[in-house]
């Protein structure tokens, strides 16, 4: 049990610092490599003098060094949770982000719940068959999918679904909370635009997880003792495989929701993507920053979840 929370409280304490670091190199290079900044935008594009200018960045606090900004900005976030007021919209940042990221937190989960089903179970037809031609003839689809941008992929769902599948997909967004039911269509499709692609990936990585696990001495030793089929794949083959196709997930939740940018504008989704796009359009910085640095968590917080679930799988993961 000592190892056990030892282990947690590494992992915890390494994301903690992990973070840190993209958090201040997002927060620099927006403050000093992008031109122009919220002053340039509040004082408007005209008529604008730099005296007006400068007195509009005295009062947003940006004529501090960027040490100072980065820390009161920081120290508002951990202590307060607060990610202060949107110059621009005059909102608060934290229920702008509250409304904007369960939709992508949801898009990337449920895209990586369809890549899982679809992908891992002919990752290991494909692992197990006995026949290359089989095995070629599973991964070649998935191979092509997993090639297509996300946004091809969702074009061609909408068109579908507008041609031939009209229940399929709503194109008003409506919250879990609202409706299971209106969730679903709305949710669907664009996960499965997200999804699609990864499962080809997983497919990949479960082949090949599989067909090592295959050549090891306890699965020679349990073919040569008589276990069933049924019994050698699924407690012996799958459970050894399943520890790198963990790590692999964790590591694709983060990468989709960095990656449902192009989806949710596809699909008219009020989610991060969108309001990424709508932040850089009117410099609105502060928001910007603290979109990124929900993003970059959930990267994280996908890999922790990985590091967390593998010793369920593998005792061995603690010990080494």
């Amino acid at each position: 049990m000592k190892g056990l929370l030892r282990y947690f409280g590494t992992k915890l304490l390494g994301a903690c610092i992990i973070l840190s670091i993209p958090s201040f190199g997002m927060f620099g290079s927006i403050q000093r490599l992008v031109p122009g900044n919220e002053a340039n935008i509040l004082a408007g594009s005209y008529a604008a003098t730099p005296a007006t200018v400068h007195a509009i960045e005295v009062r947003l606090g940006l004529t501090r060094p960027l040490v100072v900004q980065y820390w009161s900005w920081l120290k508002a976030i951990v202590l307060h949770g607060n990610f202060g007021t949107s110059p621009i919209s005059g909102i608060k940042i934290t229920h702008m982000i509250a409304q904007e990221a369960p939709v992508s937190l949801e898009l990337a989960l449920f895209g990586l719940l369809i890549a899982t089903v679809i992908g891992i179970p002919i990752g290991v037809l494909a692992g197990i068959s006995r026949s290359q031609r089989v095995s070629v003839c599973l991964r070649i689809p998935f191979l092509v999918v997993y090639a297509l941008p996300f946004f091809v992929i969702g074009a061609v769902l909408l068109l579908l679904s507008a041609d031939y599948f009209h229940a399929v997909y709503a194109a008003v967004y409506v919250p879990l909370t609202t409706s299971l039911t209106g969730n679903l269509h709305s949710i669907f499709l664009p996960s499965l635009a997200v999804g699609l692609p990864v499962a080809g990936l997983l497919v990949q990585m479960t082949r090949g997880a599989v067909s090592d696990v295959l050549s090891q001495p306890h699965v020679v030793t349990g073919r040569a003792i008589g276990l069933t089929r049924r019994r050698l794949y699924g407690l012996y083959v799958l459970k050894a495989a399943l520890l790198p196709i963990i790590s692999l997930e964790g590591f694709l939740y983060g990468i989709l929701i960095g990656g449902v940018v192009v989806v949710e504008q596809v699909f008219s989704l009020p989610g991060l993507g969108r309001g990424l796009l709508n932040s850089i359009e009117t410099r609105d910085f502060l928001e910007l920053e603290a979109q990124l640095i929900v993003i970059a968590a959930a990267f994280i917080v996908g890999g922790i979840l990985a590091d967390l679930v593998a010793p369920l799988v593998d005792r061995r993961v603690i010990r080494g």
